[in-house]
């Protein structure tokens, strides 16, 4: 019976109604224990008789079972498997141990879960609903909540009961707050379980005893009395009183009923394997029976089921810690070979002290579960090998390796505080030297880069001696964090021990990573011609096929053509990189990865993606505290969202960019957030205040030792210069520019200065230099800096009275802006060619830029031929949520089919 619920229930009605006609749904109730989820979730299941449902319920001994509380979700739709996309279909195989086969991707399992329930709506409506949520292993818990957000025109409700953690993988999810009954409502249900008078007074007061939890006051109403006569606002403890209650009848037991109960509690998953420990305890599985006559539990077809997790709780607490032992030990003679998790779980928890058996055991199973891609689990489970191992040194081990799953799953406090433990335990130099690099590379991502650029060398200098090869992977990270810092002259004395170490002896990885990480070392301290050189040499170095998939150099084959922002080969390269990231990188990666590719797009054309993906970074920044990785996220879409002239939301990321970076040193940070704010200021046509912005950025990096071209807004400040009717300043500053980039020697920069040249000189001098300018444009990806120039160009011919030669330029110009969605630009392209003479056709650019990030990532995809179930696939939604935003799509393009997407989108 359900009292005082009305505005739930209600809530869960609609949920299911919508469900029903295709408006999917997912609700998380949080509430305290006893409060009443599960008797909404048993309403839900009633309301839900003509849908198929799938039930699940976390519990205890089942946290460190790999994918266990999805194993319970998915293996009804398990004949569904195989329709779905291979690679998906192969990875949820996998996770749920039904094939082998390599580690998930990361994304993998999540969009497979989508899949199979989104394909089992499609038969008839489905309602997920899923009890003691906090009680999932987190690896089940992040896959069902990636696919719960990504439900949107499915027939699909999704109900989770929980109690309030913090940290959890539903968080954010639509949640529904569960809070005591009201007084009448407390009324209500006493009377229904006494049927006796209650006053006004003793109602309140049982009340306020009870603070409203429906199961204290059907548990205590007996208790009345007692209640009534103690002072007013006496504290009861109800949580004590209750377990006492439930004791009570269990030490009221038969031996053997207490034996068998005992047994359920600590493992009631699989009823066979409690069957088999019973008979090896000596009693018999029919004796919780009387347990079920006690109101203890309650006996299915295949499971015992306790009556309040609070039952449980004091069956268990009340044992002897002997006798609690001898329990996970007959379980983990009991439970099948093949569940690993759990029989190395029962040994642990059987065991006392050190054990090596057990400390063994769940070492596999650990390793069994990161290949399955539950890094979390993996962490938990090393943590308690690390317990139970009596040898120091193999104890730091097991725990350096918890740092690291703990740091893939996107538990960086908790990696961290795993890494000190191992420190303490290193037994040589080079056992310090891996932990110091880890706690390096995490407080990179999270704390400090002067800290993490600190322990870097310190971990190089110790693996120097012992592993050189080692000792260049470390200093390569040194540098990773020296380029954040901007901090060019720690940068430069890493570069000159990384040459002594990537000689020919050196290991591939060693030589390809340690030569890229010195280039680009010097290419920050203002040696740029002999970086550059160093990173093409390090990219045509082949790549070490044995280091695997290792997560912690991923990075490394993004940042090199970064760095010298070519076209042709490079490019290949990069986009080589980019799928193996989306595919392979774990959660703990993929913030700083995401905003390398967004970075790298938002330099390209991809101005969509990036946006999308500096969201998305940012979003996991966020959920898994990588301060250095949000800075950097937050500084470069504040640098994007300019060029668009999205003034409040760049100012909104800048403003974090620079709070961020000012308490993490992140440097480079505040370098984008200061370009994108002179930018913003310049496309808006305000060259007083954009001079003066960029001035302030030219003097943060000579203040802070930078000479990269790359970063200087010389360029742009021969423009402000040239618009304020300063000739010799912009010449002077052009020619400047221009013998840095001639330093440099890469195109991107080069193109630059001599645009920068063309508009400082005026046509009669500059004009070869704009023909040069776009020559060195056609060798980088970057079409923003190329439509710069023909604007630049265009405006030059202009004012020199060659209108019908400034035409086509500034139409080019024109073109591209408005395809990238950089519309200031595009308004001011558009006012100097109809300063020509010519009307500017806008093609519609507004209506494109009306697209949201996932609708444009959908038609993009369609446009280019792909079906509805391959972008589903490729964009991690089920196929009904592409139809759903493409009928979006349909509607503000003004379009009705698949001929037409793909011309709009050629077009705009």
């Amino acid at each position: 019976m359900l009292v005082g619920r009305e505005v739930e229930q209600r809530v869960i009605e609609q949920l299911l109604a919508g469900a029903r006609v295709g408006d999917s749904g997912v609700l998380v109730i949080s509430g305290d224990p006893g409060i009443g989820k599960t008797g909404l979730l048993d309403h839900a299941r009633a309301l839900a008789a003509a849908m198929r449902v799938l039930s699940a319920r976390g519990v205890e001994a089942e946290r460190e079972v790999t994918f266990g509380g999805l194993h319970q979700v998915c293996v009804p739709l398990l004949p569904l498997l195989d329709e779905l996309p291979g690679p998906q279909a192969e990875a949820l195989a996998v996770a749920l141990a039904v094939r082998t086969g390599p580690t998930p991707a990361r994304f993998a399992v999540g969009a497979a879960v989508l899949g199979l329930l989104t394909r089992a709506a499609d038969e008839m409506p489905l309602a997920v609903v899923i009890d003691d949520g906090h009680l999932f292993d987190e690896s089940s818990a992040q896959a069902l909540a990636f696919a719960a957000r990504r439900v949107v025109s499915d027939r699909i409700a999704i109900v989770v009961a929980m109690r309030p953690v913090q940290d959890s993988a539903f968080a954010g999810l639509p949640t529904l707050h569960l809070g005591p009954l009201s007084v009448e409502g407390a009324r209500t249900l006493l009377e229904s379980a006494r049927s006796e008078h209650w006053t006004a007074a003793r109602v309140a007061r049982f009340h306020e005893a009870t603070g409203g939890n429906p199961l204290a006051i059907l548990d205590l109403a007996g208790e009345a009395e007692r209640l009534s006569g103690a002072p007013p606002h006496t504290p009861v403890a109800l949580t004590g009183a209750l377990l006492a209650a439930y004791s009570r009848k269990a030490l009221a037991l038969s031996a053997e009923a207490g034996t068998a109960l005992l047994l359920a509690a600590t493992d009631n998953h699989d009823l066979a394997a409690l069957g088999r420990a019973c008979r090896a305890a000596g009693v018999d599985l029919a004796a919780l029976e009387e347990a079920e006559s006690a109101g203890l539990v309650r006996l299915t077809d295949i499971a015992v089921e306790f009556h309040h997790p609070l039952v449980r709780a004091a069956v268990y607490g009340e044992a002897s810690a002997a006798s609690r032992r001898e329990a996970h030990r007959l379980l983990a003679a009991a439970v099948e070979h093949g569940e690993l998790d759990r029989r190395a779980w029962h040994l642990a928890e059987a065991a006392v002290g050190p054990d090596d058996p057990a400390a063994a055991l769940l070492e596999t199973a650990a390793e069994d579960a990161g290949r399955r891609g539950a890094n979390a689990v993996a962490s938990a489970q090393l943590v308690r090998s690390a317990a139970h191992t009596a040898d120091g040194g193999l104890r730091g081990e097991r725990l350096l390796r918890a740092g690291d799953q703990a740091w893939l799953a996107g538990a960086s406090e908790e990696a961290a505080r795993l890494l000190r433990q191992s420190l303490a335990l290193a037994r040589s130099p080079l056992d310090r030297a891996r932990v110091l690099g880890r706690l390096g590379s995490i407080e990179s991502r999270c704390g400090s880069l002067e800290q993490a650029r600190d322990l870097l060398f310190a971990a190089a200098d110790d693996a120097t001696p012992h592993d050189p090869d080692a000792a260049a992977l470390l200093l390569a990270d040194a540098v990773e964090a020296c380029v954040y810092l901007c901090d060019s002259a720690s940068g430069l004395r890493a570069a000159e021990q990384l040459v002594d170490l990537t000689g020919s002896s050196a290991s591939p990885s060693a030589r390809r990573i340690g030569r890229m990480a010195a280039g680009f070392a010097l290419v920050l301290g203002g040696r740029a011609d002999r970086g550059a050189d160093l990173i093409r040499a390090a990219m045509a170095e082949p790549p070490d096929d044995s280091a695997g998939s290792d997560q912690w150099r991923f990075r490394w084959a993004l940042l090199g053509p970064m760095f010298l922002r070519e076209a042709g080969e490079v490019r290949a390269t990069m986009a080589e990189a980019v799928r193996t990231v989306r595919t392979e990188a774990a959660v703990g990666m993929l913030p700083f990865l995401l905003t390398l590719i967004s970075r790298d797009h938002a330099a390209s054309d991809g101005w969509a993606d990036a946006e999308a993906g500096y969201v998305e970074a940012i979003r996991l920044a966020q959920e898994t505290g990588h301060h250095t990785d949000l800075a950097l996220a937050s500084g470069g879409f504040a640098w994007l969202l300019a060029r668009q002239g999205r003034a409040e939301e760049s100012r909104h990321h800048g403003g974090e960019a620079v709070r961020l970076g000012t308490v993490h040193s992140a440097w480079l940070a505040m370098v984008w957030a200061a370009f994108g704010a002179a930018d913003l200021e310049a496309a808006t046509g305000r060259p007083e205040a954009a001079k003066e912005s960029y001035e302030a950025l030219a003097d943060m990096l000579s203040d802070l030792g930078v000479t990269d071209p790359d970063l200087s807004p010389g360029p742009e400040l021969v423009e402000c210069c040239w618009q304020l009717g300063e000739p010799l300043d912009a010449v002077s500053i052009a020619e400047d520019y221009l013998a840095a980039a001639r330093a440099k020697g890469q195109p991107w920069a080069l193109a630059r200065a001599h645009r920068a040249l063309g508009v400082a000189r005026g046509l009669d001098e500059g004009e070869a230099e704009f023909v040069e300018a776009l020559r060195l444009h056609a060798l980088t990806p970057d079409p923003f800096e190329s439509a710069r120039t023909r604007l630049a160009y265009g405006s030059v011919l202009r004012r020199s009275r060659r209108r019908v030669h400034a035409r086509p330029p500034l139409r080019e110009a024109l073109a591209t802006f408005e395809h990238l969605g950089a519309v200031p630009w595009a308004d001011r392209a558009a006012v100097e060619l109809e300063a020509t003479g010519e009307t500017a056709l806008r093609r519609g650019a507004g209506v494109i830029a009306a697209l949201t990030p996932q609708e444009r990532q959908i038609a993009t995809l369609l446009a280019q031929g792909r079906t509805s179930r391959e972008a589903a696939v490729a964009l991690f939604l089920s196929p009904k949520t592409v139809e759903y935003h493409l009928r979006h799509v349909y509607i503000k393009l003004g379009i009705h089919s698949r001929e037409d997407l793909a011309k709009a989108m050629a077009d705009g």
